[in-house]
């Protein structure tokens, strides 16, 4: 009968314990692996947090020159573009629509490089 041996390497303190000499988890077992690599980024406090992108309302439109203005929590109004609108059509934004952008500095201040229209709430009643 073959005998198996398993063996996790984890870097604790910038200190490897234990090698892996049979490949299984590199080779065999995938998904174990990335589980147990993701454990010892926990443990190491080496997890990466992304911040959610800004976002905000729109507060004015003008569909005939495609361009509009979001205000952010903050008060402050960013410009966008039509082209910027992702996964939806400009001319089907209504004002106080809620959006999350990506803001760029612009020749004539800050704008929205890419816009996506959040789910819109419908009051009911």
């Amino acid at each position: 009968m073959p005998t198996i041996v398993y063996s996790i390497q984890f870097t604790v303190n910038c200190r490897r314990i234990k090698s892996d000499p049979s490949g299984f988890l590199a080779t065999r077992n995938r998904p174990a692996r990335r589980r147990l690599e993701d454990y010892a980024r926990q443990r190491n406090q080496r997890v990466k947090f992304h911040e959610s992108p800004p976002h905000g309302h729109i507060t004015r439109l003008d569909y005939g020159k495609g361009y509009g203005f979001i205000e952010t929590p903050d008060g402050r109004e960013i410009y966008f573009h039509r082209n910027s609108v992702l996964e939806a059509n400009f001319d089907r934004l209504e004002v106080g629509d809620p959006v999350r952008f990506h803001e760029e500095t612009g020749e004539e201040g800050p704008q929205a490089s890419t816009v996506h229209v959040e789910r819109k709430v419908r009051a009911t009643g």
